[in-house]
């Protein structure tokens, strides 16, 4: 049961982790760039394709980008846990030695320790997952999957990247652009609030810190539109 909720744990981090970073990211980046053309180019058509330029590409760039880390850390720390399984096989009794010294140092009898690392010894499995576990701190049952990862990315970043983008399909270009940036940032502190409470955190507080970084991006985009608005002009 304990090991279920490792994995489980480490299963929820690493897909809570791409998630968060995959839908912020998508509206973040993509309010910012849509707001920019919007301003500067004066075309809710560019916008729209630019916008659907910009979501293709980012997404498969993030997915990618996910995929090549997570296999990259797994591929990391499978060679550990060979080198730990090695270690099993080649002096078994040095590892006793350290499982004695690990149970000791957290405070059990001696009594309790034979008992543990007896039980430990005669099962090769159990003795790797406990020693990655304590030494590595390795569940190994719990690494990381780079397709799932790079699938939770991709599409996260999609959803997000279509909130800026969804009102120039349907208003007028000055309309748009309000509407676009009020509703992503309505949707940033709403996912903000949202992780916070998958974390423990106070929920409005981030709320307000998503809120705050996705204001930047606006403002930094709206900017840029403007003053490559008033470059092109003259």
């Amino acid at each position: 049961m304990l090991v279920r909720g490792r994995e489980m744990a480490e299963f929820v981090r690493s897909r809570l982790r791409d998630a968060v970073f995959g839908t912020q990211d998508g509206l973040i980046s993509t309010l910012g760039a849509v707001t920019g053309i919007a301003v500067g180019i004066q075309s809710g058509e560019a916008v729209v394709i630019s916008g659907l330029v910009i979501i293709g590409v980012e997404s498969l760039s993030m997915a990618a980008g996910s995929y090549l880390s997570a296999k990259s850390q797994r591929q990391y720390l499978e060679r550990l846990l060979r080198e730990e399984e090695q270690a099993i096989l080649k002096d078994p009794e040095g590892e006793r030695r350290e499982l004695w010294a690990m149970y000791r140092a957290r405070g059990y009898t001696d009594q309790e320790i034979a008992i543990m690392v007896n039980r430990l010894m005669s099962d090769k499995r159990l003795l790797l997952e406990d020693m990655a576990h304590k030494e590595l701190g390795i569940c190994p049952a719990a690494l990381e999957e780079p397709v799932g990862n790079a699938l939770v990315m991709g599409a996260s970043y999609i959803v997000g990247g279509f909130v800026p983008l969804i009102p120039y399909f349907a208003l007028s270009l000055p309309m748009a652009v309000p509407v676009s940036i009020a509703g992503t940032l309505i949707a940033l502190f709403g996912f903000g609030g949202l992780k916070g409470r998958l974390v423990g955190l106070t929920w409005w507080r981030s709320g307000l810190e998503m809120l705050g970084i996705a204001g930047l991006a606006a403002f930094a985009g709206y900017m840029i539109g403007r003053l490559a608005n008033l470059w092109f002009q003259y």
